[in-house]
């Protein structure tokens, strides 16, 4: 009965972990690989909306603006501030489009480290996202927190 019971529980424990190398594998080629794409399109979209900015092109940016509210969350008031950036009006603000950007970048990078690991999906909280106001150059904003630390 023992050698039964060790077989069962050894057959379970195995299968478990090869469950979660499956998944674990799965979205490290998917889902990790279409977030890196998507980063890179961002910073390609926003270098041509600083040019655009820089140099007050008005087709332009309504063309950059449209396609840039394509791959951001329509429901995030931070990704709405960036596209509202995104006009002739700001042309003075590509200095803030740009900040707002790499916090934007920023910020989903640090959600892609921890959904790349086993273990920070166990110890960690998903990552804050730092707000435009909150941040402050030069000083190094805590993304990861332990799930025992308190916010």
């Amino acid at each position: 009965m023992v050698w039964l019971t060790s077989a069962v529980i050894a057959a379970f424990v195995s299968a478990l972990f090869s469950v979660l190398t499956a998944e674990r594998r799965i979205a490290a080629e998917n889902v990790i690989q279409e977030r890196k794409n998507w980063r890179d399109k961002i910073r390609e979209l926003a270098s041509e909306v600083h040019e655009a900015l820089v140099g007050i092109d008005e087709a332009k940016l309504r063309e950059l603006r449209a396609r840039f509210s394509l791959l951001v969350n329509p429901h995030d008031t931070q990704d709405q501030e960036i596209l509202a950036l995104i006009t002739a009006a700001h042309t003075t603000h590509s200095d803030e489009f740009t900040q707002r950007v790499a916090l934007l970048l920023k910020h989903d990078w640090e959600r892609a480290k921890r959904e790349a690991s086993l273990w920070r999906r166990v110890w960690e909280r998903v990552p804050a996202r730092v707000p435009f106001t909150a941040f402050q150059p030069g000083l190094e904003h805590r993304y990861r927190w332990a799930r025992w630390t308190r916010l």
